[in-house]
């Protein structure tokens, strides 16, 4: 069985993150009493440092973990469905045996390239089953820290604060400084038509 959930799907700026767990059936006996990961929920329902805690216990148990990281480029290219889905077929091991079960945060219909035995979505599932909330949290740290580190690459947009979603800090920012090399055009429709047009066709005559 493996889990699985996003994190960043609706952010201005930056990847969308996949996570992928996996535990062993004794684990999860454990989790089902409370005995390991006791109150892990949605990642985004949580404390900084209880999901950090969360993180590194989840890693420790795990059987096997991953975190896939989908770019803003391929999220303007194809959409952030698209995105979600590929992050998910890149997160699934290969030659898997016996083929796992996948349970998936949402509400998707995936189409999936890799022998999987079936999938579930679960609206509101990293906040009712314990194991998709541990992918959501693994998710949810990996991009923020990447995002951490996008404030020391592009200063000033204050990534380390809201990780790339809409604050008004943020758009603020975006209007002020223009559009960085990691925000996603296809997200920033709240724009002023002009704003985008200079920073996609910065040397166009008819500008």
């Amino acid at each position: 069985m493996l889990s699985l959930d996003e994190a960043g799907r609706g952010t201005l700026a930056g990847p969308v993150a996949v996570g992928m767990v996996s535990f062993d059936v004794d684990t999860l006996e454990k989790i089902r009493s409370g005995e390991v990961l006791k109150g892990i929920r949605d990642s985004k329902l949580l404390s900084l440092e209880k999901r950090k805690l969360f993180a590194e216990e989840v890693k420790k148990l795990a059987k096997v973990w991953r975190v896939v990281l989908v770019s803003h480029k391929f999220i303007d290219r194809y959409n952030i469905n698209q995105a979600i889905f590929y992050g998910i077929n890149r997160s699934i091991p290969k030659n898997l045996s016996p083929h796992p079960f996948l349970f998936v945060d949402g509400n998707y219909k995936i189409q999936i390239s890799k022998p999987i035995e079936g999938y579930f979505s679960l609206p509101k599932g990293d906040d009712l089953m314990p194991s998709i909330s541990a992918a959501s949290v693994l998710a949810k740290t990996y991009r923020d820290d990447w995002m951490e580190k996008m404030e020391i690459v592009f200063p000033g947009y204050g990534f380390a604060r809201h990780k790339g979603y809409g604050t008004e800090f943020h758009r603020n920012q975006i209007r002020k400084l223009g559009i960085s090399r990691i925000h996603r055009l296809s997200f920033l429709k709240f724009l002023r038509e002009e704003i985008v047009k200079e920073e996609l066709f910065p040397d166009d005559p008819l500008s």
